[in-house]
Order: C-alpha cells, then sequence, then structure tokens
C-alpha cells in the first residue's frame, strides 16, 4: 500500500514508522527543510507514549534534553487570586525540547523505512470522487491509497476537502491561540518564586493566556490571545512580567517564535474515503493550554493499527480509528473546551470574582471542569451567588463541556453518514461563542 503523509508532525512519524515497519510505502511531503523542523521551545508529555513507540526506555533519552515538570498556579486577571495546582511526583509529565523531540522521531521513521520529501508544499489533495486518492504539491500530483493528514492547524489538505465529506474545515474565533513564546535569561542572585510556572487567564483583561515560568537558567514567557498578536502588545506583557519578576533578564536565549496553537475540542469527523488527519489537524489538544503531544502519538499510533488491521481505508474502515479516538480521548478535550469558552467570554472582572469565590477552583482548572456532581455544584452555588450572572456562565460552560464529553464518547459505532452528521450536530449545537 502507497501512503503519504502531509506534513512532519508528530502523530504523522508515528503512524509512519509502525506502517513503513510493517511493509508499506510510506512518504512525509513536508514544506519545510529538515533544519527548519521544530520550534526552539519546550512541550510537556508522558514520556511512556513515546518511548512505547520507539522502543527504548526512558534511561536511554539523553538528559540535556529533558527535565521534570514543576507544579503549576493560576492567576486570576487582576492578580489577586492564586489558584495552586500540586502534580502528583509519581505521575506528573515530563518537559522536552521539541527539536531534539522531533528529531528522535524523524530517525526513528527513516530507520522503519519511511521516506521524506522536504522542501515539497502541499497545496490540496488529490480527489478521485469522492475518494481522497493523493496530494497536490508544488512538484506535482502524487498519488497514493492512504493520505494522514498531519499538516497542522490551517492544513491545506483539510481545508480543500469537498463539503461532502462532512469533515470541518476551518476555526472559528476562539479554536486558536496565536501566540509567542521567548526564554530569557535568568539575573543571579535572586530567589524566584516557589511555584515556578504560572498561567495568567485573562492576562491584563485580553481574551487569552500567557504564561511565566521559572526554570533553572531560564525564563520561559508566551503570550496567547484568541486574535493575531502584535508586536507591541508582545512587548507590553513581557514588560509588566519584567516589573513583576526582577530575576527576568532580557537577553533572549531560547524561542521567540510566533505559533498557531489549537485550543478546541478535536474533529468530530476527521477520516474520509483514502483520508484520516492527526495532531493538529484534527485539533488534538488540551484546550486550556493547547498541549498535544500526548494525544497526537496516541492517535498515530491508533490510527497505523486500524490501517494494518483494514487496509482498503475505505470511510467504514477509517471509522473506526476516528470513533476509537474519541472513545478513549476526546470526551476528556471535549470537557475541558466548555470551561476555556466560558472563561473567555467573561468579563475580566468576572473572572476575578470566579477566582476569589473559589466557583472555579484547581480540579476545574488542571482537570478542565471535573466538578460537575450535583454536591460540587451546590458548592460552588453558595459561594457564587454574589454574581449569579459569572456564576451561571461558568457552570453553563461545565455542563456544556460534561454533555459533549459523554456524546464524544458515544460516537455512532457503526459507518452511518446520516447518523455521523446528526451526532456532528448534536456536539456543535453546545459549543460556546466567544464575543
Amino acid at each position: 500500500m502507497r501512503i503519504l503523509i502531509a506534513g512532519a508532525g508528530h502523530g504523522g512519524l508515528a503512524a509512519g514508522a509502525i506502517l513503513a515497519k510493517a511493509g508499506h510505502s510510506v512518504t512525509v511531503v513536508e514544506q519545510k527543510a529538515r533544519e527548519q523542523l521544530g520550534h526552539d521551545w519546550e512541550d510537556r508529555f508522558t514520556f511512556s507514549v513515546l518511548t512505547g513507540l520507539l522502543g527504548i526506555t526512558e534511561n536511554d533519552l539523553p538528559p540535556a534534553i529533558w527535565r521534570d515538570r514543576g507544579d503549576c498556579t493560576f492567576v486570576s486577571p487582576d492578580g489577586a487570586t492564586h489558584v495552586d495546582i500540586h502534580f502528583d511526583p509519581n505521575s506528573r509529565q515530563r518537559v522536552m525540547w521539541r527539536k531534539p523531540l522531533l528529531n528522535l522521531l524523524l530517525e526513528h521513521a527513516e530507520a522503519c523505512g519511511v521516506s521524506f520529501l522536504f522542501e515539497t508544499p502541499v497545496t490540496a489533495p488529490l480527489m478521485n470522487g469522492r475518494r481522497v486518492a493523493g496530494l497536490h504539491t508544488k512538484a506535482g500530483e502524487l498519488e497514493a491509497d492512504l493520505i494522514i493528514d498531519a499538516a497542522g492547524v490551517f492544513s491545506p489538505v483539510r481545508t480543500n476537502l469537498p463539503e461532502e465529506l462532512g469533515v470541518e474545515k476551518s476555526p472559528r474565533r476562539g479554536d486558536l491561540f496565536y501566540a509567542r513564546r521567548v526564554y530569557y535569561d535568568r539575573l543571579p542572585g535572586v530567589t524566584a518564586a516557589d511555584i515556578p510556572f504560572e498561567v495568567y487567564l485573562r492576562h491584563a483583561g485580553e481574551q487569552g493566556l500567557s504564561w511565566f515560568c521559572t526554570n533553572p537558567d531560564s525564563v520561559d514567557v508566551l503570550i496567547g490571545r484568541i486574535d493575531p498578536l502584535t508586536d507591541a502588545q508582545f512587548d507590553e506583557h513581557v514588560s509588566r512580567f519584567r516589573a513583576a519578576h526582577p530575576w527576568m533578564g532580557t537577553q533572549i536565549v531560547h524561542g521567540g517564535q510566533n505559533g498557531v496553537i489549537p485550543v478546541r475540542r478535536p474533529l468530530t469527523r476527521m477520516t474520509a474515503d483514502g483520508y484520516a488527519a492527526v495532531g493538529d489537524s484534527a485539533f488534538m489538544t488540551t484546550p486550556m493550554n493547547g498541549m498535544g503531544i500526548d494525544l497526537s502519538l496516541r492517535a498515530g499510533k491508533l490510527l497505523a493499527e486500524t490501517v494494518l488491521a483494514h487496509p482498503d481505508c475505505t470511510a467504514q474502515e477509517l471509522w473506526i480509528y476516528n470513533r476509537e479516538f474519541h472513545r478513549l480521548y476526546g470526551g476528556s478535550t471535549a470537557k475541558n473546551a466548555g470551561l476555556k469558552s466560558a472563561l473567555l467570554s467573561l468579563p475580566a472582572q468576572d473572572v476575578d470574582f470566579l477566582f476569589a469565590a473559589r466557583v472555579v477552583e484547581s480540579g476545574d482548572l488542571a482537570g478542565g471542569g471535573q466538578n460537575v456532581s450535583v454536591p460540587a455544584l451546590l458548592g460552588k452555588l453558595k459561594r457564587g451567588l454574589k454574581n449569579p450572572s459569572a456564576f451561571f456562565a461558568v457552570v453553563n460552560g461545565l455542563m456544556r463541556g460534561a454533555r459533549a464529553a459523554k456524546l464524544y464518547q458515544r460516537a455512532p459505532k457503526e459507518y452511518d453518514p446520516d447518523a455521523i452528521a446528526q451526532w456532528s450536530r448534536s456536539i456543535e449545537r453546545l459549543d460556546l461563542p466567544i464575543d
């Protein structure tokens, strides 16, 4: 079987390695040169997912490319309330630099037999009726039996699919964070806070999220907004951080790149005849923070296993992957999205109240809205009555997220386009628009 992977994303590389090792012809078509791949920053994920794919142990990972994840505190827009989150030392995720991570996946894929076409932009899918039969690229047409879409948020494959395939093509306002991330030097002789990772919701009253993370040798700053970020906005927020954190230097030691990060539930439908999306192409991230490496790697493995068991790659067969991903992982991300949308839709002063009154607590922020039991909601009600509009807005977000999570886990078992379309619409009706 001939398989083309659009983009050198984490999930696509994971799937490609498994499929190539099983004897299939796999080629990654990537617009960038190899040395340009990967941002100069870190991300957290569960290392056992990576090492299981690579067939190594965690002890085989060079210590220079990773570190343990610290605890976290969420900060209200006015800065007055901090909600601390302490992670279990036995289960906390670790943090790895992106470029070495991507190199590990690239080298593993090559060792398994994957071929690469670098500096070859993909422009659109190549269609044969209702089946995705290849890729249009700047180098010409390439045909395949399966297209794995790992080309990112604005994938030219997904965004140019025919409407009748039912795959959502374009994100809405609030589905993405436009972010810039920079590592500054850390000044000597200054003791930092006990909890080094600070996450700011509605930072300076704006719709988005920022963070300030104190590392042993640097300070990691991210400014993310739901609308494109200007240089002036970034400089202003960095100045605020520097004024509040005297150990933050001015020299850039890593990063400086802009990124577009999905912060929404995953696509309800991410497969069609000859087509399957993974990673950012299918919006596989945790909406409260945009982390998605875990989900992408797991999705790549699940997709490869589905293809090996069902090599015709019809819409019916690939729906197995689509359904199983949602059953295993889609529900938790959908639950997270409801709270995120609610908090970004409220005025900053209402978010301040929700933090101060403990209507929004650590379990909500760390778990993306887990506290929806009757006792938990009654407790929130008692604390939130002084601002009923803000209280009911966040509870509405929590409940919508909980209902969406249940629907994701109940995706139609059999491939039935009408049933799938109805199921998708029922989830879309639960989405909260962000004004």
